[in-house]
């Protein structure tokens, strides 16, 4: 068997094709570094609207959106309410965010831990489970929406 053959300069042999191709070319750390970008700018995004909405009450602001669904049919869509809620609970009041739309202030969690799950695998690569991946349970949460929706409006 033939020892491996060493760097001129060092006392350690070269490393063998099969590691040398493990490790990250220029182009992984280009994309990685993109994916930092993506993600660092997506929660920069997230963090400004926070803070507008943690400042300004939704209600009788123009820059908030209005809904289209309410103003055409009179009725109120599973989001309706949202902001106000979000408004509400960035000031710690849960019982009124609850009150203005229990549907969102549910899966606030679910939605977080999404954008957490989303983000760790576009940074580092590492796969986290993801609970609406599932056929099923896509379907079971369609239903819950048109089921807050009726109940809602009822």
């Amino acid at each position: 068997m033939k020892a491996p053959p060493v760097l001129p300069g060092s006392t350690e042999p070269a490393p063998s094709p099969s590691t040398a191709m493990r490790e990250p070319t220029a182009l992984k750390m280009g994309a990685n570094r993109w994916n930092v970008v993506l993600v660092s700018a997506v929660a920069c995004a997230v963090l400004l609207a926070l803070a507008l909405l943690w400042r300004f009450e939704p209600q009788g602001q123009i820059f908030f959106p209005r809904c289209t669904f309410h103003q055409v049919t009179g009725l109120l869509c599973p989001g309706c309410g949202g902001l106000r809620a979000t408004h509400a609970l960035l000031h710690g009041d849960i019982r009124s965010a609850w009150r203005l739309n229990p549907l969102f202030v549910a899966l606030l969690p679910v939605g977080a831990y999404c954008f957490g799950a989303w983000a760790i695998q576009r940074m580092t690569g590492r796969r986290l489970p993801q609970p609406l991946e599932f056929r099923h349970l896509w379907v079971v949460v369609l239903v819950l929406i048109l089921g807050f929706c009726i109940v809602r409006n009822g």
